[in-house]
């Protein structure tokens, strides 16, 4: 029964984590509504598995780790900004196309979740967001209780993974009421946005670097 309260806190965490809207969100919009559920649920599924990997730090309490992530948060900023930058720019300028089988296979799914992991991955505040939510749901950093830690850390993973499959399985259903134009707006609309979040990591990273550099 414990481990089933702690499985239930973990699945909360995880939708907490998931819901909020930002680059991720709007990416796995974007690709469902354009290449449909795979693509979008795989972008999304990626996502979550960056997830899994940065609850297991914050619930394990592996201070090494955390410690790495903040001494290199500086280059994850960078790379992480200069990655949504020409995300932001090929959401933007891409051309929108409604039935794309070949973005179907096996390959377009592998690289939609690549993409999902490396954005959610190289954002070095993830991790520092766990740490927070955790105590802001009554979790002890650095449990001791193997199958507590456990428990969390797949409710986390299920409910990230159910948001996702939730939210592209939704827009996959309207995806075929939207015209051709209102594609290209939303694009448009999506790149504007992920540029945003591009620049203020970039910016944030500049700005660490800058007293090394200068």
């Amino acid at each position: 029964m414990d481990d089933l309260w702690w499985l239930l806190r973990g699945f909360a965490i995880g939708l907490a984590v998931a819901i909020p809207v930002g680059p991720i969100a709007l990416l796995c919009m974007r690709r469902t509504l354009e290449r449909g559920f795979l693509i979008g649920f795989g972008t999304g599924l990626g996502a979550a598995i960056a997830d899994l990997f940065y609850a297991s730090i914050a619930a394990f309490g592996i201070s090494a780790v955390e410690e790495m992530l903040l001494e290199y948060r500086t280059t994850l900023s960078l790379v992480g900004g200069i990655f949504l930058l020409i995300l932001a720019a090929r959401t933007a300028w891409g051309k929108s196309v409604t039935e794309p089988r070949i973005r179907r296979s096996a390959a377009g799914v592998l690289s939609a979740f690549v993409s999902g992991f490396v954005l959610t991955a190289t954002n070095p505040l993830t991790v520092l967001g766990f740490v927070a939510i955790f105590a802001g749901f009554g979790v002890g950093k650095g449990l001791t209780d193997i199958n507590r830690v456990l428990a969390l850390v797949i409710g986390v993973t299920v409910g990230s993974v159910l948001w996702w499959g939730t939210l592209n399985g939704i827009i996959a259903r309207i995806r075929h009421h939207f015209a051709q134009r209102t594609l290209q707006y939303l694009n448009l609309a999506a790149g504007v946005i992920i540029a945003a979040f591009g620049s203020y990591e970039l910016i944030v990273g500049i700005k660490r670097a800058a007293p090394y550099l200068f």
